[in-house]
């Protein structure tokens, strides 16, 4: 109609979601960077190794468990079960995947933890010194249940995006790095 506003259009909104997600990862990198530079003037070198190495562990865990294949694996399901079987079995849906994930996470964690010095050598080969690999070891077992967290936030931003709310998700590693800089 004319003198209507064009905000209701999908190709808007698609372009004005994008543009949001596009200004909170660039905040978001941004941010990396300056966490980056935070922990490396903060702390020694040895320090920082140790801090990269454990945060490294359960972060590649993440990616595979979590925002990886859990992702590619929930969202078309959860669309489909919205669109063909309703809201209550969407919900259903959510409720036993958070519930399988969080089991899975939990168990992922405990191994994690008991099993850190192994997880340090395979990631660190370089990482010698009793104290530097004390240290990480240490640090790994600190950061683990951080796989909880984020993995449960993964589930959260794939329901979210399913629900086409796409800010909270992508601002989520904001908070993440806000969070590792204080």
């Amino acid at each position: 109609a004319p003198g209507a506003s064009s905000a209701g259009k999908p190709k808007d909104r698609i372009a004005r979601s994008a543009g949001i997600v596009g200004l909170l990862t660039l905040g978001s990198r941004i941010l990396g960077l300056l966490r980056d530079a935070v922990v490396a003037a903060r702390f020694r070198k040895s320090g920082t190794d140790a801090f990269f190495v454990a945060f490294t562990i359960p972060n590649v865990l993440r990616r595979l468990l979590a925002e990886g294949s859990l992702t590619v694996a929930f969202v078309p399901v959860f669309t489909d079960y919205r669109e063909n079987k309703g809201a209550a079995e969407a919900r259903e849906l959510l409720a036993n995947t958070l519930g399988a994930l969080l089991l899975v996470l939990l168990l992922t964690t405990v191994a994690g933890m008991a099993f850190a010095p192994s997880l340090v050598e395979l990631f660190a080969k370089g990482l010698e010194g009793s104290e530097r690999l004390a240290t990480a070891v240490l640090l790994t077992r600190v950061m683990f249940p951080f796989l909880i967290t984020v993995g449960l936030v993964a589930l959260a931003m794939g329901a979210l995006n399913t629900l086409r709310h796409f800010a909270a998700p992508a601002a989520a590693p904001i908070v993440l790095n806000i969070g590792i800089i204080s």
